[in-house]
Order: C-alpha cells, then sequence, then structure tokens
C-alpha cells in the first residue's frame, strides 16, 4: 500500500474552479494522458456514478473504472480508480481563503488531494521497486488543472480554450 498527500493553491475562487473541475468536456484539457472516457451510469457526477476511462502513463495505456464514492461540492470529491492490480481511493477537498495584497484582496482555492494505492499480483512488486510511478501522477493532474484554470490554457493541445 502507497499513501499520498499533495496540496496546491489555485488562484481563482472556489465556484470558478468547481465549474472547470466538475465539466467532463473540459478533462482532456488538464489531464495529458487522457485517451478516451465513456460514462457507464446514466446520471454523471453522483454517488455511484462510474465511467471507463483510457490513459496514457508513463509506463503504459491503462483502462481503468472511476467511481465516485463521495461527494460534497465545493468541498469534497472523492473516487475509487480501479485498474488490473490496482485499486486507488482519492479524496479531493477543496477550501477557499481570501489573500490580502497591498490594498486589495483576491479568493483562491487550496486543493488537497489525498490517494491510497492498493496493489495485487506483480503489481505489488512494480509498486515496491518504482513507487513515484503511482504518486507522482496526481500533484502532475493538480499542477495540470492549476495551469487550465489560471490561463484558460490546455495543457494537452497549448491551445487557449476558455
Amino acid at each position: 500500500m502507497i499513501k499520498t498527500s499533495n496540496e496546491i493553491t489555485i488562484h481563482k475562487p472556489i465556484d470558478e474552479v468547481m465549474k472547470l473541475f466538475k465539466e467532463q468536456d473540459y478533462f482532456q484539457h488538464w489531464q495529458k494522458g487522457l485517451i478516451s472516457f465513456k460514462n457507464l451510469s446514466s446520471q454523471t457526477g453522483q454517488v455511484g456514478s462510474k465511467r471507463s476511462m483510457r490513459i496514457k502513463t508513463s509506463v503504459a495505456t491503462i483502462s481503468m473504472i472511476e467511481e465516485i464514492t463521495r461527494l460534497d461540492l465545493p468541498h469534497l470529491w472523492a473516487a475509487t480508480y480501479r485498474t488490473r492490480g490496482v485499486v486507488n481511493e482519492q479524496c479531493n477537498r477543496f477550501r477557499e481563503s481570501v489573500i490580502k495584497n497591498n490594498n486589495s484582496q483576491h479568493r483562491v482555492t487550496l486543493w488537497q488531494a489525498s490517494s491510497t494505492f492498493k496493489f495485487t499480483g506483480m503489481t505489488r512488486l512494480a509498486a515496491k521497486a518504482n513507487p513515484k510511478v503511482f504518486t507522482s501522477q496526481t500533484l502532475q493532474h493538480m499542477q495540470d488543472f492549476k495551469i487550465f484554470a489560471e490561463t484558460g490554457k490546455s495543457v494537452k493541445t497549448g491551445d487557449y480554450v476558455l
């Protein structure tokens, strides 16, 4: 088992962050490795809803199933990701803060993500040998989302999409 936690500050208010975070059409602009996804549930974005995803990682192209497990937006979004040999329980917490600078102030969103990876079979050995393959992916997605949210620029294509 591997546990990891990351935090990042996005220089946008929480309502704007949530609008971008929830919108499936934007996934491709902040998840570089996303090849495709398909909703498996009639209602999307709800606890229990599932989607299949194909993602190119640094070591392979994988297919996984995402299931939303907890939801209290704009503050909490949790899901479980399952693929052969790996179960990743991901919990994303968001909170808004105000930053004061000279005579101005602006709202920012603090995003804290924690992951628990559980392994079976040969994947257990791979995770032990190279845990960074698993732990670095979440932080990379967070950094890419930050770029997308703050600039409107797709990290996949380099085009401005917002």
